[in-house]
């Protein structure tokens, strides 16, 4: 969607990233302490230990300038990203009882457009191009796999159809179109908890229906005890 793809990755990671980010740590400090079990070269072993590291804290500065682009969005654009790309339980229901937002289909569709293109320029601005994007994270499994769902079309396979959302309510809208609007679930907690246990970043990003269907589409791999991220 006009180079904006990276955005969406990055709206979809948001909520979590934090998270994300110490779980990446965590399993680098993993596998440097078993690094003596591995069959691998040393060398290689604390690079792929040092790119897990320099990865994380790409995730924490993108993170941190999508913060500041956020902290300047009308509370009509935030509750669009939240209900679209977050969609944290909490913060969606204190938006609701804030903005009062019933539109049609094709009024939602516009206003999401115009919100991703207003929050992109702005990430743009603040060196969050998508060249900086791929340089940062090329190799990255969790963001990469969503970047090649939104690339391919696919972004319902990141999505599950909203149940009961009141926002294109009494609009004539079909459930199909609605998906669009819609976010996975959320099931972070534990996905997180496994995560930190048993260090497979990809496990703390809603992946598609099969790993697999995206993973053969990208050059990436999961992160496992002796695997790094890259």
């Amino acid at each position: 969607m006009n180079g904006y793809d990276h955005v969406r990755a990055l709206l979809y990671a948001y909520p979590m990233a934090e998270r994300l980010a110490e779980a990446v740590k965590e399993g680098a400090r993993v596998r440097a302490c078993l690094s003596f079990r591995s069959p691998r070269n040393t060398l290689s072993v604390m690079e792929s230990i040092a790119a897990d590291v320099e990865y994380a804290e790409c995730l924490l500065e993108w993170k941190s300038r999508l913060d500041r682009v956020l902290s300047h969005c009308s509370d009509e654009e935030l509750f669009l990203l939240e209900y679209k790309y977050f969609r944290r339980r909490k913060q969606l229901k204190a938006w609701e009882e804030r903005v009062a937002l019933s539109c049609s289909e094709r009024s939602y569709f516009r206003k999401q457009k115009v919100v991703l293109e207003r929050v992109s320029r702005r990430l743009v601005r603040r060196g969050g191009t998508r060249e900086a994007f791929l340089k940062d994270f090329e190799g990255f499994s969790p963001l990469m796999r969503i970047l090649s769902a939104l690339e391919s079309g696919a972004e319902r396979r990141l999505v599950e159809q909203r149940r009961g959302g009141n926002l294109l309510k009494d609009q004539n809208s079909s459930p199909s179109a609605a998906a669009e609007g819609a976010l996975r679930p959320r099931s972070t907690k534990k996905a997180m908890a496994a995560t930190a246990r048993m260090p497979k970043i990809s496990a703390a990003i809603s992946i598609p229906e099969s790993a697999e269907e995206l993973s053969s589409s990208t050059g990436s791999s999961s992160a496992g005890a002796e695997t790094s991220v890259r």
